[in-house]
């Protein structure tokens, strides 16, 4: 069974029609959906989802929009142990070479080998670049719906 995490722009495109990927999303979304494929994301991304959608939306909106993520996806979180791992992991990458990553989006790609996801989508196409090789996870963008 294949195991999908989804990224932050994932639901940004899904939640904002204004964005130029939104169609697409809507399309890997459905797609995913009707063919049951298991669907996660992190607590960090549903706080940050909910932080853009406040901008534009009523608060009412809001809710119904994260009510709507929650109900469709496995929301997983990192724990003290977990983020203590992640800094031996970028640290140790670092003795090597100098990093250009992000902090948050390595989270992500952690949690998301943690709990067995072989997949990750994303709009990044720097995505953890670096340290995307300690993990089993395939990095992918929507483009690559259509593969699944």
């Amino acid at each position: 069974m294949t195991k999908i995490f989804l990224d932050t722009n994932f639901f940004l495109d899904i939640l904002d029609s204004s964005r130029k990927r939104h169609q697409q999303a809507q399309k890997c979304l459905n797609y995913f959906l009707n063919d049951s494929i298991k669907l996660y994301t992190s607590s960090d991304i549903i706080s940050t989802v909910s932080y853009f959608l406040q901008k534009n939306l009523t608060m009412s909106e809001v809710i119904r929009n994260i009510d709507f993520i929650v109900q469709e996806i496995t929301v997983l979180s990192g724990n003290n142990d977990d983020f203590i791992m992640l800094n031996q992991l970028i640290a140790s990458k670092l003795e090597e070479r100098s990093l250009n990553i992000d902090y948050e989006d390595c989270m992500q790609l952690y949690l998301a080998d943690k709990y067995e996801c072989d997949t990750m989508l994303t709009s990044d196409k720097r995505f953890c670049q670096g340290i995307d090789e300690l993990f089993d996870v395939k990095i992918y963008g929507l483009d690559a719906c259509e593969l699944f």
